[in-house]
């Protein structure tokens, strides 16, 4: 498409160049026409003014024709085709812009995808880490093993650069203050992920038909609420145990969840999981739901949260889809996380579903503040999904499963 827009513009081009030369050259005959009639002395004086002015006038009238017709033609040679927008850019092969096409208007760093953006959250299309952030080239400074077998040392780093690989362990036991600082290692301009941008990225996913597929993450491509099928939403049985690293090969979405470092096709064991997750201009993202949970850059108090009958807990986001747990009644600033505000579809969508759901740590009154985190982590069962919300960390809090990414 970009090579038809700047055809139209080398079209649009030569039309004003041509215009402009027809005028010089216009103007140029009428001055050989004046200068012959009136060296020609011995001719009638009258039928040399008849014939200046006869001249004189034609030529004009054909210069003002090709003023009034070659200019708004130039003009509409540009016009007329909607995909030629000026402020388009040549993108690589991860995306398009907020079309969904495959003409992307940034150009992100490798291991990085096109977002395209959403006016309902206030953004244009940016750039995200494709995989879940690790660590390159820090000290380890202290291991958390969580399991109490070796299976996952949850390392604390001393320096390092976050990386978007698919290799190694994601980069988690840091807090939201800490990834801040660390997101914007990852390059100029880099920050970490905030609550619009991925907000952004989760009511995209929402809308995919490639996201709705069978639990075992199989027979995916369905309309979006399909009865018995769930947006995927990752690794989150604990099976296997900790967090599990990514496979470069987009088509083994459900690498790992059968037994680490392998790949099991999905659906070929009742156990397998679906790992990736579509954008509306196919590029992928890997374990932006499940393995572990995400910080955004989100924080608020505690006397702001959402709750029901005034008290926090685990909360469905509309309605009650068969964990037993309430809808709050009063959302206080956060209204915005609820999927259904900008997908009313998504108001018979719950936790049954794959949405995700929401831990309020509420308690009246209060200005303690609490820090986001997202998506669900490897054990979070059922409760993983692109709009699982946990409000009851701080800002200083190193959590074991908690990690996340940049965007730029």
């Amino acid at each position: 498409m970009q090579e038809l827009c700047n055809l139209a513009d080398t079209g649009s081009n030569t039309i004003l160049y041509t215009a402009l030369a027809s005028s010089l050259l216009l103007i140029a005959t009428i001055l050989i026409i004046y200068l012959k009639t009136n060296t020609n002395t011995n001719t009638n004086t009258n039928t040399n003014y008849r014939y200046r002015g006869g001249s004189l006038s034609l030529l004009l009238l054909a210069g003002l024709a090709l003023a009034f017709i070659l200019a708004p033609t130039a003009a509409f040679a540009q016009t007329t085709n909607p995909d030629c927008d000026p402020t388009s850019q040549s993108g690589n092969n991860q995306g398009g812009g907020n079309s969904g096409g495959n003409q992307a208007s940034i150009t992100c760093p490798t291991n990085w995808i096109v977002v395209p953006g959403n006016p309902a959250y206030s953004t244009t299309d940016f750039c995200v880490m494709k995989y879940t952030a690790k660590n390159s080239g820090g000290t380890v400074a202290s291991s958390n093993d969580i399991n109490g077998d070796g299976s996952f040392l949850s390392n604390s780093y001393t320096g390092g650069t976050a990386v978007s690989t698919a290799t190694d362990q994601p980069w988690t036991n840091i807090s939201q203050t800490d990834a801040i600082t660390a997101s914007q290692t990852a390059g100029t301009g880099a920050h970490l992920l905030t609550e619009n941008e991925w907000m952004t990225i989760a009511h995209n996913i929402l809308t995919q038909p490639a996201n709705w597929c069978d639990a075992d993450g199989s027979n995916c491509g369905n309309a979006p609420g399909t009865a018995g099928k769930v947006l995927a939403s990752g690794h989150n049985d604990n099976t296997p145990n900790f967090p599990l690293e990514s496979s470069a090969n987009d088509t083994e979405a459900c690498y790992g969840t059968v037994t680490a470092g392998v790949n099991t096709v999905c659906g070929a064991d009742p156990s397998t999981q679906k790992r990736t997750l579509t954008l509306s201009n196919g590029s992928v993202l890997w374990d932006f739901v499940g393995n572990v949970g995400h910080w955004t850059s989100g924080t608020e108090t505690q006397g702001d949260l959402p709750s029901f009958g005034g008290n926090g807990g685990p909360l469905e986001y509309n309605f009650d889809s068969g964990f037993g747990l309430d809808v709050p009644d009063n959302w206080g600033t956060l209204n915005y996380t609820n999927p259904a505000v900008h997908n009313p579809g998504a108001a018979s969508w719950g936790v049954a579903q794959g949405v995700g759901f929401l831990y309020s740590d509420f308690s009246s009154g209060s200005p303690a503040v609490v820090a986001f985190y997202r998506g669900g982590t490897w054990g979070y069962g059922p409760g993983s999904g692109a709009f699982a919300l946990n409000l009851g960390g701080t800002p200083s809090d190193s959590i074991p499963g908690i990690g996340f990414r940049a965007a730029l």
